[in-house]
């Protein structure tokens, strides 16, 4: 038992770091509610914990519309439902998926996501755990340049 209270005093230690080299990170139980909303996620987002944990991450957190966090468009709602639903149901990890939402303040964030099954002893998963990356503003801006290529490409092909 002391050997767990260290554990979880390590965890909530990490977990409500100020510091800088800790990243955005949240959390959902296996039924897609939010359970984590960490120190670094409510800078980036301006989102408040008491706001974001309890409440569904999908639909009421990350939103299509103006209420907490509004993600860039319906189908980055679309793109991170699958996501974490694989994730949870125990397929593979997500590594470096990209995704952008607005800051409570408008301005537009950019973000790679990892996450991550949380599971119990028996191996049953209990959740996702999720962390995310904000790319420097050198590779923001080669991701928008890409992006810009992306759609110019497809405005081509479709005008053929």
């Amino acid at each position: 038992i002391e050997k767990y209270s260290r554990v979880q005093g390590d965890y909530a230690r990490i977990m409500w770091s100020p510091s800088t080299l800790i990243p955005p990170i949240f959390m959902t139980t296996e039924n897609g509610l939010c359970s984590e909303w960490n120190d670094a996620m409510q800078k980036l987002s301006g989102i408040k914990r008491e706001e974001a944990v309890n409440r569904m991450l999908l639909g009421e957190v990350f939103t299509s519309n103006d209420s907490c966090c509004r993600l860039q468009d319906h189908d980055t709602l679309i793109k991170l439902r699958i996501a974490l639903n694989a994730v949870s149901s125990g397929q593979d990890n997500i590594e470096k998926l990209l995704f952008g939402f607005y800051h409570r303040d408008g301005s537009f964030i950019e973000a790679l996501l990892s996450a991550n099954k949380r599971t119990d002893i028996e191996g049953k998963v209990t959740g996702v755990l999720c962390f995310l990356q904000v790319p420097s503003p050198e590779l923001q801006y080669a991701l928008q340049v890409q992006r810009i290529s992306e759609q110019a490409v497809a405005c081509a092909v479709n005008k053929m």
